[in-house]
């Protein structure tokens, strides 16, 4: 009878097989694309084509992998519901509630396309979202015994190796997707030269996500799992290679550099600790040893590596100080050039810290005045740019440009197009970025506790404070999946300038899960997503959590512990395609763990 890692010894099932094949593969799904953007869109960028890598086509996987997993459960349905409990149940009346709300979210959307498909460097509209929860109930129910967890390993074999060869080219510089035969094969040859890889600095690893964070996020979930599983693990060819696995995500987390994922791993440790209570007592000195071990050579490959690897750390701990700091009296436009603009009726007033500056036009020629009404000098240079060397108003230049929506004027500062005004032969008023709209820079709502905290968790603060007001709004139906962008104050000049140093930026993720759902999915959608996961891990705590456990209780923990490492990573970073793969199936496999350590225990 043939055994290893696909057959089952009890039934031969090769059920579980497409799970482990797509984990495997999604690293390798890279291949360019080049989306025309309109609409709501267009107005937020500067072009109506926009190219992307990572995300399309994996979409287009994911989608063709949950049919597959669909047809498969309606084939061998009876066989998948077999020995299912009440929380089996409470699961799929979970995802029931998710889907609802997100269809809900879809059809009520103001932008149905984009809910449907989801932006072009995302992917993650209803169609994807509801792939997931496909993916997370066909993981559970197919998820039979061990010799699945072993699949499942060896699919996570191929992904860190993929993610630890691209992401050593990135440490030391030469990063493949510079390589001329990495884009050979990643961009069709119609869109040659369209493409240019992901520029970060040297010592940085990205892997095959789309930034470092978010490699970081897929470390916090496969490094706590890898490492139980190698400590555990009774057999040495099972041992061995988990033992590599943890060392290489290890590697991935600190080459990442990634905050989320290192609060994410800590949070793992620690409640991985929890479980391991008696263990630990039990052998302490050599868990100490083995710790201060694997510091130290952390600390000297960090040495060595002129602090590459930590380089990230005190700014999180100079971001943890801010955050227990009073910065209420904190007005941020108190540091920023201008302080607002006003549109009037005899032009537009731009407001600077010391005095302001009176835009207008007459028989086509343009008029500036100071707040007492005398003439400010503004003189054309040979590139056509407006200067005045006239005191505070210096650090400011003005062009006219023929546009498509008509003739415009650009403030410019800092070398940046900072503020863009429309004007014809007798008005002139401030506008937005690519329409001859009309724009007041109000002032969005900001959440009070965030107020002075803009910066922290690299302009984290900014975004959450800008978000957390809107979610009163979305509280039964979000604005649709992917539709975060929308939703955000996108006119907030001010506020990115401040924070980005570019008031043209366009924010279109918040950086948080929980935020990314409840905008995108609504309020209700966000409480059956931690009814999941709060249930799994109650399950988990419960099963597990005591001192008289079955002797393959390692093997839920471990997995339990991926999961908490993503939701905690999942404070600081955002979903994408490829961390939302991974989580999901941790998750469906810890359920079917769960589900299977109650039979036995009830068995004995």
């Amino acid at each position: 009878m043939k055994n290893g890692f696909i057959w089952n010894r009890k039934d031969k099932s090769l059920l579980f097989f497409p799970v482990a094949f797509l984990l495997a593969v999604i690293s390798f799904v890279v291949r360019a694309t080049e989306q025309f953007i309109q609409g709501d869109l267009y107005q937020l960028f500067s072009t109506n084509r926009k190219t992307e890598i990572f995300a399309q086509y994996r979409a287009r996987f994911l989608w063709i992998m949950a049919a597959v997993m669909l047809i498969l459960f309606f084939v061998y349905t009876r066989k998948l519901l077999a020995g299912i409990d009440r929380l089996d149940l409470l699961y799929m009346g979970f995802c029931g509630v998710l889907v609802l709300f997100t269809v809900l979210s879809t059809v009520c959307s103001a932008h149905p396309d984009t809910a449907m498909w989801g932006l072009y460097d995302r992917a993650e509209g209803m169609v994807t979202q509801i792939c997931y929860l496909i993916l997370f109930l066909y993981t559970a129910l197919a998820y039979r015994t061990s010799h699945d967890l072993k699949l499942f390993m060896a699919a996570v074999g191929v992904l860190i190796a993929v993610n630890a060869i691209m992401g050593i080219s990135q440490f030391i510089g030469h990063d493949l997707f510079t390589t001329d035969w990495v884009n050979r094969l990643v961009v069709p040859d119609y869109m040659s030269g369209k493409i240019s890889p992901l520029q970060f600095n040297k010592a940085k690893m990205y892997g095959t996500t789309n930034h470092y964070d978010y490699l970081g996020s897929v470390a916090a979930m496969i490094f706590p799992v890898c490492m139980v599983l190698a400590l555990f693990e009774k057999k040495w060819k099972f041992r061995i290679p988990a033992i590599i696995a943890a060392a290489f995500s290890l590697m991935l987390l600190l080459g990442s550099t990634s905050r989320a994922g290192l609060v994410g791993t800590a949070v793992a440790i620690i409640l991985g600790m929890i479980f391991f209570r008696y263990f630990l007592l039990r052998y302490w000195k050599i868990v100490l040893s083995i710790f201060v071990g694997l510091l130290a050579v952390t600390i000297g490959l960090d040495f060595v590596l002129h602090h590459a690897i930590f380089e990230r750390v005190p700014m999180l701990l100079a971001d943890i100080q801010t955050i227990f700091s009073d910065t209420s009296d904190f007005d941020y436009k108190d540091t920023l050039p201008i302080r607002g603009v006003e549109n009037r009726e005899d032009g537009a007033v731009i407001f600077l810290q010391e005095d302001c500056l009176h835009l207008s036009v007459q028989d086509g020629t343009f008029i500036f005045r100071d707040q007492n009404g005398k003439d400010v000098l503004y003189t054309e240079n040979d590139e056509g740019v407006l200067e005045t060397s006239d005191g505070v108003f210096a650090q400011f230049s003005f062009q006219a440009t023929q546009t498509f929506e008509g003739t415009c004027l650009y403030l410019i500062y800092n070398g940046q197009n900072l503020l863009r005004f429309y004007y014809d032969e007798t008005q002139i008023y401030l506008v937005r970025k690519n329409t001859a709209e009309k724009m007041t820079l109000e002032d969005p709502p900001v959440a009070g506790f965030l107020k002075g905290k803009e910066l922290i968790g690299s302009m984290r603060g900014y975004i959450w404070s800008r978000t957390i007001p809107l979610l009163p709004e979305h509280l039964l139906i979000g604005a649709g999946p992917d539709c975060f962008i929308f939703e955000f104050p996108q006119d907030d000049v001010l506020g990115k300038l401040y924070a980005y140093g570019i008031g043209s930026i366009v924010v279109d993720k918040p950086h948080n899960v929980y935020l990314q759902i409840f905008i995108n999915e609504g309020g209700v959608a966000l409480l059956a997503f931690l009814a999941i996961c709060f249930v799994y891990l109650w399950d988990c705590f419960r099963l597990y959590g005591g001192k008289n456990r079955r002797e393959t209780a390692f093997r839920g923990i471990a997995v339990a512990l991926g999961v908490i490492g993503y939701l905690f990573a999942g404070f600081f970073n955002d979903s994408i395609i490829m961390t939302s793969v991974i989580f999901w199936i941790l998750l469906g496999i810890g359920v079917g763990i769960n589900r299977q350590y109650r039979r036995e225990s009830e068995n004995q």
